[in-house]
């Protein structure tokens, strides 16, 4: 079974570019003059597509420029925009949509709205340094048919990436840093200057989060998930060396990290179609560099997780929070100093603080936080039941966001309510909630 497995995503396996200086240059999308790689793209926008910044279903008014071409952007390229009243809009078929751009500390806000329907305001604004590629904002329960989502700038930057059509799966951004994550003894942390994912934020006297290298050969880095689709980010550069790849003790893919410049946060690998069970993903770092490189250097800066379901975020309407007595400490506070899902999470460390999702379905899942600040407790009950008790504490270095908490399946097909009560101290390590899966 697992051969097949291997043998499927040797074809499926994506070794993503990354290699060329531009970010593209002319128009895109039909706008006169904005910013973008225009190559003609005309896939059509229907569900499970994902739809570039150039595609022609996407217009922008001008105001709109190349974002920095230092990251390793959905398509090789994604705009920016700092011009308030600026606009970007995207004509979609499907009863969902993603927005893709980069949340963090340069970032602004926008406005946004769906058939010319009221706005909803995004805070693009977040402590840790910028990250790309991420899901900035998720908008579901459209009718089937066609619409127009259009994204306005209000102030700061707005970045635009890409959009994911009636996506299927969640996905959760893991650090380096992650519970699950191990590394051989021959890895070392990544210099705290350039922007990798998590970086820019820490607790003093802890580290910021940054990424793991190595030049060694035979050097591994092994992850276990369970999902259907899994991708390294890392990175390319001159520097880059050549790397082995395995899922579930497949066959190996080879992937090679060299380009000509330097490009952060970069998707080195993806392996896709997986079964929607457990997996192991290993990287061995080979010693070995493409003759235009100038180092073997691999480097593991976190992992994409994709999962098979739809994700309510924290503040969702589906989420009620206990508010705390008058004149106390209010029970849920929402943080935005760490590489969070959508940018925010909520946290408490009020002993008998509650929060509750509604929910309908057969499996659901507590998407949230174990690290040292993070290291509270918590009861967690399914339709009034307490069904597990979870300490959350982790020493540094370890730090695991958007880790899958608690996950219950079987349940019966119809409404349910997932109950989190912290048990832990008054304020003490916290604990977070920073969103909900339901799977089918």
């Amino acid at each position: 079974m697992k051969r097949s497995i291997a043998l499927l995503l040797a074809v499926l396996v994506i070794s993503c570019g990354g290699g060329g200086d531009s970010a593209g240059s002319g128009g895109t999308g039909g706008s006169p003059g904005g910013a973008g790689s225009d190559a003609g793209d005309t896939t059509p926008a229907v569900a499970g597509t994902r739809i570039e910044e150039s595609n022609a279903a996407v217009t922008l008014s001008s105001g709109w420029t190349n974002a920095d071409t230092r990251y390793a952007w959905s398509g090789d390229a994604a705009v920016q925009s700092d011009v308030a009243g600026a606009t970007a809009s995207f004509t979609f078929t499907g009863t969902s949509v993603r927005w893709l751009g980069s949340l963090g500390r340069k970032m602004g806000r926008a406005r946004v709205r769906v058939d010319g329907g009221p706005a909803r305001t995004v805070d693009l604004y977040a402590l840790p340094n910028d990250e790309i590629r991420t899901p900035v904002m998720t908008i579901s329960d459209l009718s089937d048919g066609p619409h127009t989502l259009t994204i306005e700038v209000v102030y700061g930057v707005v970045v635009l990436d890409a959009f994911d059509v009636q996506p299927q799966t969640t996905v959760s951004h893991w650090q380096d840093t992650d519970p699950n994550a191990k590394f051989s003894a021959g890895w070392t942390k990544a210099s705290t200057a350039l922007p990798w994912s998590g970086s820019g934020v820490q607790n003093p006297p802890e580290l910021a989060v940054t990424a793991q290298e190595t030049y060694t050969q035979d050097e591994t880095a092994t992850l276990p998930f369970r999902g259907t689709a899994i991708g390294w980010i890392g990175y390319r550069g001159p520097d880059g060396g050549i790397a082995l790849v395995q899922v579930d003790g497949g066959a190996p893919v080879e992937v090679d990290t060299y380009a000509p410049t330097a490009k952060f946060q970069a998707e080195v690998f993806t392996a896709a179609g997986l079964a929607d069970a457990d997996h192991t993903l290993k990287i061995t770092a080979t010693g070995r560099r493409n003759a235009a490189s100038s180092a073997p250097r691999i480097v593991v800066d976190a992992f994409d997780v994709m999962t098979p379901g739809r994700r309510y975020e924290d503040n969702d309407p589906s989420i009620a929070k206990s508010a705390g007595a008058p004149e106390a400490p209010p029970h849920w506070n929402r943080n935005i100093n760490r590489v969070w899902t959508e940018g925010k999470a909520a946290t408490s460390n009020q002993t008998g603080a509650t929060l509750t999702f509604s929910f309908t379905g057969t499996s659901v899942s507590w998407i949230g936080c174990r690290k040292s600040s993070a290291g509270g407790s918590a009861n967690v009950y399914i339709d009034g039941v307490l069904v597990r008790q979870v300490k959350l504490s982790q020493s540094y270095p370890i730090e695991g966001y958007q880790m899958t908490i608690f996950r219950a399946d079987g349940l019966a097909n119809g409404p349910h309510t997932l109950m989190i009560e912290v048990t832990s101290t008054n304020n003490g390590p916290y604990v977070v909630v920073d969103a909900f899966d339901v799977h089918p």
